[in-house]
């Protein structure tokens, strides 16, 4: 009513002296019939005109024309009108600036006009409207405009030269409620950037918002309250609000039943305010702190959401965290953590995980039980609250053997593992494996949890697509595997497969770089080498090593000399040589000339692929024996020395073999020579060097080396 009331009052002609009355009325009413036309071409011309009362009476109409439909905005908008109606911003006539931005503000409402008022001059005649001689009509028009155009950086920009801001501040109290309401959406656009935070901050916009809080609408408390959030992020800004009391006038409205609706925006306000030591050092002192500590553990859900949000926000700084655990936070936190609610919940979780990183805080934390709390919400139905307890668990373990210890004695500890294996959120399932990391660098602890078979589940996480599960996984495998009782439990599992296939497959460099050092740690005996080798792992590590990847390629040649160094048949194949301190012992083997691009093929692979006269492979074996001699008992082989060198001969297939063979076959094959106890240096093997003196002296007259 108050709107439409303002609006045909405001529209209503100037009145007019008694001579210009009777003039007119001796005059035919042909500028009525024109006002009155419904062709918009008409009103367009006369916008041209010189005369004030036939310009504002065509602005008006051309305005009343717009708001019958988007139809009529497109047609104005291809005259030309907003060029045309423009220059009447800067008249004389306070009736033609009132409604030359009527129209203009209408028609800006389609994306295509704003390019002409983005201009200049234009901003400047729209700022000009803004001050506190114009109408209530122009003042909502003309902040309506501007709220249309003040997303752009160059708006922005043009605004702040031309001394809107001061302005703006001003109709921030302004008694019309639409122009509140278009001032403080302006500015809340206008707060996105720092420059336009320091001007509204010079402009006293404090004390502007402050005041609009005691507004009777709703909705303008929570347009003020947005903007003082956005304008807050400026340090000069908060610390306006400790000089004028701010916080202490917010907390008061906090206790305040009837403006519940405002205590979500309050505590969003007073959390942004709280990052400053010094604002927070004077809300311990003034009681504030309390209240808020208060307001946590009496409120409802939401209520204690928003304020565990304004805690957590302030606690990132190491002198608020002290700060808060001066003033016993954590026994708060803790009573939220018996809730109910998961949003509550998991924003609690994610507190205590802010607050770990201070020791003292952390200790107290392990005093009132949260270590033993956060085991439980592990195994919570509510994701959300899976992760953030997750999360906590894993900050505070970090460096804290005390924390670890509860950590692996909680009776939870069992839940934990099986949501590890459960699990298939990639944030539960890194964040539990930096738990497991962080309890495993401590030697004490580290047998206790192979035999609660985390290895094989920290195997599975292995396979998982997501990068941060696996470089935890790494991390945590490779700590564990510096125990011998965790190397066994490693073998029974695919984890050195696993490793292999990101080797193979991933293409991320921290993934490559886990994946490396953790096989270079793995790599610890013959057995894992092997096993290694078998999945592939020397190809792998020979192509990163001379793809010199940054960051990769030296832990994977760190990676490949340890590999080497515990498989002796694979260093002779992939260098071609033997150190002097290498000692070869059984299971060695030759396979012979290879060519670039072939892999290393284990011992089995060559005894299941089908004999020929091709290649010979040279299997060492102090007891005469073959890899399996189950397997090849119709294959042709010499025992009793100490190299067996397998050829393409044997019998055919469904072939009876000779009596002659048959005999010697029931003949006992001797007892193995007893050996010699090792010394730890190479046995002496004459047949074998007699056999090597053979072949040197045969190759020798050729002329190349590579041909010998």
């Amino acid at each position: 009513f108050q709107h439409y009331y303002i609006t045909n009052n405001l529209r209503m002609p100037p009145k007019k002296k008694e001579e210009d009355s009777k003039k007119k009325e001796e005059e035919p009413k042909l500028s009525e019939v024109n006002f009155k036309s419904k062709d918009p071409q008409t009103l367009y011309h006369l916008l041209f005109s010189k005369e004030e009362n036939i310009l504002w009476r065509s602005c008006d109409a051309l305005y009343n024309y717009s708001l019958v439909g988007e139809q009529n905005k497109t047609e104005l908008l291809g005259m030309g009108t907003v060029k045309a109606a423009i220059p009447h911003l800067s008249s004389t006539d306070a009736a033609t600036r009132r409604s030359s931005i009527m129209l203009v503000n209408s028609l800006a409402q389609i994306e295509e006009s704003r390019v002409e008022i983005r201009e200049q001059e234009v901003v400047a005649a729209l700022i000009n409207l803004l001050k506190p001689e114009e109408g209530v009509m122009t003042h909502e028009h003309a902040t309506k405009c501007i709220l249309t155009i003040a997303d752009q950086y160059t708006t922005k920009s043009l605004i702040l030269e031309n001394g809107g801001i001061e302005l703006l501040v001003q109709l921030i109290t302004d008694p019309d409620p639409l122009v509140q309401q278009n001032t403080l959406e302006t500015i809340e656009l206008l707060s996105a950037d720092c420059q336009c935070r320091i001007s509204l901050n010079e402009a006293n916009v404090v004390t502007s918002l402050l005041e609009a809080l005691s507004c009777e609408y709703p909705a303008i408390q929570q347009l003020a309250l947005k903007v003082m959030y956005s304008v807050c992020q400026e340090e000069c800004v908060r610390t306006s609000v400790k000089e004028v009391n701010g916080l202490e006038a917010l907390l008061k409205m906090l206790t305040d039943e009837e403006l519940s609706d405002l205590h979500e925006g309050i505590v969003q306000v007073v959390g942004v305010c709280m990052l400053d030591t010094d604002q927070l050092d004077a809300m311990k002192d003034s009681g504030c702190l309390l209240t808020l500590a208060n307001y946590v553990t009496t409120t409802e859900p939401q209520g204690q959401l928003n304020a565990l949000r304004a805690i957590s926000t302030c606690s990132g700084k190491p002198e608020n965290c002290q700060i808060l655990h001066d003033h016993e936070i954590e026994t708060t936190i803790m009573t939220v953590l018996g809730g109910e609610n998961p949003k509550v919940l998991a924003q609690a979780c994610l507190t205590v995980s802010t607050m770990a990183s201070n020791p003292l805080v952390k200790e107290t934390f392990t005093k009132i039980g949260v270590i033993q709390a956060l085991m439980k919400l592990i195994g919570h139905e509510d994701q959300s609250v899976q992760e953030m307890s997750a999360l906590s668990l894993a900050n505070l373990s970090l460096n804290s053997k005390v924390v670890c210890l509860d950590i692996i004695q909680d009776e939870h500890m069992t839940q934990l593992v099986e949501v590890l294996e459960d699990s298939s959120s990639p944030r539960i399932l890194s964040y539990l494996a930096t738990v497991i990391f962080n309890i495993v660098k401590f030697e004490a602890l580290r047998e206790q949890l192979v035999y609660l078979n985390v290895i094989q589940s920290l195997s599975a996480c292995l396979t998982n697509p997501d990068t941060d599960v696996c470089i935890a996984a790494c991390k945590a495998l490779a700590a564990l595997v510096a125990d011998s009782s965790a190397r066994e439990e490693l073998m029974k599992t695919n984890a050195l497969g696993s490793l292999v296939s990101i080797l193979k497959e991933s293409s991320n460099k921290e993934v490559l770089r886990k994946a490396a050092w953790t096989i270079g740690i793995c790599v610890a005996n013959e057995d894992m080498a092997k096993e290694l080798n078998k999945n592939g792992a020397l190809r792998v590590l020979m192509d990163m090593c001379t793809n010199d990847i940054q960051g990769v390629s030296n832990l994977a040649v760190v990676a490949l000399e340890k590999l080497l160094h515990y498989d002796l048949a694979a260093k002779y194949w992939h260098m071609g040589a033997l150190s002097q301190t290498d000692v070869v012992k059984d299971g060695f083997y030759d396979t012979g000339a290879h060519k670039p691009g072939d892999d290393f093929k284990p011992i089995k692979f060559l005894l299941d692929r089908k004999v020929d006269n091709k290649r010979a492979v040279l299997y060492v074996s102090s007891l005469g024996t073959d890899p399996e001699p189950a397997d090849m008992k119709s294959e042709a082989s010499t025992t009793g020395s100490t190299t067996n060198v397998k050829t393409g001969r044997g019998t055919a297939k469904g072939k009876k073999p000779h009596k002659a063979e048959e005999k010697k076959e029931e003949i006992p094959e001797p007892e193995p020579p007893k050996l010699q106890k090792d010394t730890g240096k190479p046995r002496v093997d004459t047949s074998l060097r007699e056999y090597i003196e053979e072949a040197t002296s045969a190759v020798s007259p050729l002329p190349h080396k590579l041909n010998r």
